[in-house]
């Protein structure tokens, strides 16, 4: 049915946030110990993206050295749902750098996320800082002016477009993760997307943790993006904060989720997808070894290879 990946938020978990060009090829390193044949991974926009696209000939060395293949390939470019078209302008440039990046790498997915409503006040995930859940609503202010439709077409719809259009160029399809408090945080709004991009070329990161935090009814939203999922980032929840926990010590029905999938006709990579905070750091090898093991059991067990 699929094969079982390593997320940056492992290389996060270890290494902090943001990560250099030094700990990205130690991370390689780390996957290929721990068995992984599947990464993923990220650049910040600015001088993080900037030294690993100078640096992208020594990534790709290491991962033939160890035969790590990257599986997907994410450009934090937050000015993309920018008001200012000039700034979505250059994170669009800076985009197709990424792209064509990712083509050298040999992936065949590169991933944006919708990032935050221009309302915020305080950013709920700030990249200019130490990687850090935030727990607490954000808080926006109100603005007789703004019209969020007319931001989600002129803006949103209209980047992920051109971001898909440059995509294709490379030779790589678009995957966006809907993700607690950004522009598109929920399945519901996934759908929305899609059918205004229109383009069978995009499609969703289904994130259990983000997903369930939202007490989303995992089945129920497997069945409505159907074949639109192209990836899954995995991990387990409790099903009332955004912790992306070790599989098997959260609530999630597994087996009901991958025969939803299987039902779907899913053929890609689970992306394991766990840790985040500091204090799990000095455990996090074991803590991936653990998830990879009960997810290879819970498919066996579930009859879909």
């Amino acid at each position: 049915m699929s094969r079982i990946g390593l997320c940056w938020l492992y290389a996060i978990t270890k290494y902090g946030y943001v990560i250099s060009v030094k700990d990205l090829l130690r991370s390689i390193d780390d996957a290929h110990r721990l068995g992984f044949s599947l990464f993923e991974i990220e650049g910040v926009a600015g001088d993080n993206l900037r030294g690993l696209i100078e640096n992208k000939a020594a990534i790709r060395t290491k991962c033939r050295e160890t035969g790590v293949h990257i599986m997907n390939f994410i450009p934090v470019l937050p000015d993309l749902m920018s008001m200012d078209e000039i700034k979505r302008k250059t994170a669009l440039a800076d985009f197709r750098s990424a792209c064509e990046t990712a083509a050298f790498f040999e992936t065949d997915m590169i991933q944006i996320d919708t990032h935050y409503s221009p309302l915020y006040l305080i950013k709920p995930y700030d990249i200019s800082q130490e990687f850090r859940f935030n727990y607490q609503p954000p808080t926006m202010r109100f603005e007789q002016s703004f019209d969020f439709w007319k931001y989600f077409n002129n803006v949103i719809v209209d980047s992920v477009s051109k971001c898909n259009d440059l995509a294709a160029e490379s030779g790589l399809r678009l995957c966006i993760e809907p993700r607690t408090w950004e522009n598109i945080p929920n399945v519901w709004a996934m759908e929305q997307l899609l059918r205004q991009v229109g383009s069978n070329n995009v499609g969703a990161v289904f994130d259990t943790a983000h997903l369930a935090c939202q007490k989303t009814l995992l089945v129920q939203a497997v069945e409505m993006l159907g074949k639109k999922i192209f990836y899954v980032h995995a991990s387990d929840s409790d099903f009332k904060i955004e912790d992306h926990i070790e599989i098997g010590k959260g609530l999630i029905d597994w087996t009901s989720l991958l025969m939803a999938l299987k039902k779907q006709g899913f053929d890609g990579v689970f992306g394991l997808d766990i840790g985040g905070a500091p204090h799990l750091r000095d455990s996090i090898d074991d803590t991936y070894l653990r998830s990879r093991k009960y997810l290879e059991n819970a498919i066996e067990n579930a009859n879909i290879n």
